[in-house]
């Protein structure tokens, strides 16, 4: 009787050793400081992600593409949904708005004659994906992510195209998006 006596104090008292439990690690508060490639293309970029609430951050990315045929830059604001409350970490939906400015050589053919001409294209829009960030240890962090991007760009009118593969690479303009990064969580 003694013993079902004092398993049952116990038992009470369990609630209120779990409410006086340690605060979680505020660590995950501050922000995630990112480098990495933003796109499929040839680009190098830095990330900077606020956590905002339990499941969701916001965060700002630049990044300068260097390849051949396509030379710019690239400054987007993004938001995250995570799935998980444990932002930043774990399975997340991103949408993204941003703006590009781009370096292309353009070529004009008419009967008779071709004309090639650097062109420098800007403009807007965003994109939508899905990714996931890991946490390794207490600061490090390791992100993935693909998505759909909708960066609409014109020629104007005439009967010409871009030099290399606007489309393939996944230069602004393109319809591929995707992150590769490493960070530090503050």
């Amino acid at each position: 009787m003694k013993y079902c006596l004092l398993l049952a104090c116990l038992a009470s008292s369990l609630p209120s050793a779990w409410a006086q439990a340690p605060a979680p690690d505020q660590s995950a508060q501050g922000p995630v400081v990112s480098v990495g490639s933003y796109g499929p293309s040839a680009n190098i970029g830095a990330q900077v992600e606020q956590h905002l609430g339990r499941h969701f951050s916001l965060s700002l990315l630049g990044a300068r593409y260097f390849t051949n045929h396509f030379r710019g830059y690239q400054a987007a604001l993004a938001a995250r949904y995570y799935f998980r409350p444990n932002a930043p970490s774990g399975l997340y939906i991103q949408a993204l708005a941003g703006a590009f400015t781009s370096h292309a050589t353009v070529i004009a053919e008419y009967p008779g004659a071709s004309y090639r001409s650097e062109k420098t294209f800007k403009g807007n829009g965003g994109s939508l994906g899905l990714g996931y960030q890991w946490r390794f240890a207490q600061h490090l962090t390791a992100t993935i992510g693909l998505g759909i991007k909708v960066y609409p760009t014109g020629l104007g009118v005439c009967d010409c195209y871009y030099e290399g593969d606007w489309y393939g690479i996944g230069q602004p303009g393109s319809v591929l998006d995707s992150q590769l990064g490493v960070g530090y969580a503050f």
